[in-house]
């Protein structure tokens, strides 16, 4: 069995768009690389990626669905990557963030430059089991925008390894919007959680 695609880049707006839905942004293209189903051989790739200490499993994967959205107009006018922040402590314990190295896999496909400009001001517990209210509780007020000025009037890609419900992304986007208003987004995961 192949790596269980999505295609969803080939359609916008697509089903990513229905779960990120935010009133104060909206979202202007979409994609994922492959469907996650929790037991499912290739969750192990998101799996191993980000908790066993091989980050060049995201990097790898960015690189290979960045190849392939750079024949289409995905890219296009996008002016940063903006990977999904971890809280430091976090990040020094993993001694990674994978959503970054998936940042760097699409800027060394298509040259857009990455940009930190959001930090986790707190940790939160892991979302994996809540639900849509519970992750939506857990991770507001997570984010702050450290240099506004540098994302207004961008077109920023939110990059992050999964998306399930969506809260994380929304939060990010809702947290970049009250700070810089006339910014534009689009979004990027490795995988998206088929919800049953």
């Amino acid at each position: 069995m192949g790596l269980p695609r999505t295609g969803l880049h080939i359609h916008q707006p697509n089903l990513i768009h229905e779960r990120l839905i935010s009133l104060s942004s909206p979202i202007q293209r979409a994609s994922s690389l492959f469907w996650y189903y929790k037991d499912n051989e290739y969750s192990s790739l998101i799996h191993d990626a980000k908790y066993n200490g091989r980050p060049s499993i995201a990097l790898k994967l960015a690189r290979m669905h960045s190849t392939e959205l750079q024949k289409t107009d995905f890219f296009d006018g996008i002016d940063l990557i903006l990977p999904v922040p971890m809280h430091f402590y976090k990040r020094m314990v993993r001694g990674y963030n994978q959503a970054f190295e998936i940042a760097k896999g699409i800027s060394d496909i298509t040259g857009i430059p990455v940009c930190e400009n959001l930090k986790a001001r707190r940790m939160h517990t892991t979302q994996t089991k809540k639900n849509l209210s519970q992750r939506l509780a857990s991770i507001k007020g997570v984010y702050k925008v450290v240099r506004p000025e540098e994302l207004d009037g961008k077109h920023v890609l939110i990059v992050d390894d999964v998306i399930t419900t969506g809260a994380t992304m929304v939060e990010c986007i809702d947290t970049i919007h009250r700070h810089s208003p006339t910014a534009s987004f689009s979004v990027f995961s490795l995988a998206l959680t088929h919800l049953r």
